[in-house]
C-alpha cells in the first residue's frame, strides 16, 4: 500500500499535468465524499456522495471548465489529510467551445485518505 506521502505527491502531480480526471479515477474511494461550497455557481448539490456522483459532478465542471496555468501548491500533508493550494486560469465552455471568458480561479482542497484511497475531499474558494 502507498504512504500517504506517496498518495499525495502523485496525486498533485497529475493534477498539475492536467490530468484531474485520471486522479480521481486512480485515488478516489467507491464511497468517498466530496463537498463544494454551498454558493458554488453551479446547479449541482454541495454534497456528492459515492464516486459515481463524484465523478459526474467533476465531468460536468470539465464538461463547462478548460483549466490552464494550473499551479499547484503543496501537498501539505498531516494526520491521514493534505491539502493542496491550487491556482488557475479557467476559461468558460459552451458545448465544449471556449466563451472567450476568462478568469483565475484559486482554491484550497482537503483530502482525507483511508485504506490508501482519498475518502473525502472539500474545497474552499469565494
Amino acid at each position: 500500500m502507498q504512504s500517504l506521502a506517496d498518495i499525495a505527491n502523485d496525486y498533485a502531480a497529475l493534477m498539475a499535468a492536467g490530468k484531474t480526471l485520471a486522479a480521481a479515477e486512480k485515488y478516489w474511494a467507491s464511497d468517498i465524499v466530496a463537498f463544494e461550497p454551498a454558493k458554488s455557481g453551479s446547479n449541482d448539490p454541495a454534497v456528492a456522495s459515492g464516486k459515481p456522483a463524484a465523478l459526474a459532478r467533476l465531468k460536468r465542471w470539465l464538461d463547462d471548465n478548460a483549466m490552464s496555468e494550473v499551479l499547484i501548491d503543496g501537498p501539505f500533508i498531516t494526520g491521514n489529510q493534505f491539502a493542496l493550494f491550487i491556482d488557475m486560469e479557467i476559461t468558460r465552455l459552451t458545448n465544449g467551445r471556449p466563451t472567450g471568458k476568462r478568469k483565475p480561479f484559486s482554491e484550497i482542497a482537503t483530502y482525507t485518505v483511508g485504506d490508501g484511497q482519498i475518502i473525502e475531499e472539500r474545497f474552499f474558494y469565494g
